[in-house]
């Protein structure tokens, strides 16, 4: 009886299975490589300057309450934060109904 490497079995068992099987195998590996590739390139990329400086920030506590913090000194002139007068927007919507 001859001996077969493990090539030769992973070959004639590669030969004996479905064709779309065999697609998926011709297919999948270079899409992984590819799509690898393109994630690890995208996560090099420089974060973009922003241009301005940072004014706001709305925080959620614990308690599900939202804060504006102001980053900007109180005497400097003031930044607009635009709200909608009519919609409480800094409440959650499980909050809205109730108010």
């Amino acid at each position: 009886m001859d001996d077969i490497s493990a090539f030769q079995a992973f070959l004639g068992t590669y030969q004996s299975l479905a064709d779309w099987i065999k697609a998926l195998w011709l297919i999948v590996p270079p899409a992984f490589i590819l799509l690898l590739t393109a994630l690890l390139l995208r996560a090099k990329r420089p974060v973009p300057e922003v241009d301005g400086e940072l004014v706001y920030t709305v925080h959620r506590d614990a308690a599900g309450q939202y804060r504006i913090l102001r980053h900007t000194p109180p005497d400097d002139t003031p930044a607009l934060l635009p709200l909608e007068p009519d919609t409480p927007a800094l409440n959650p919507p499980e909050r809205r109904n109730s108010a």
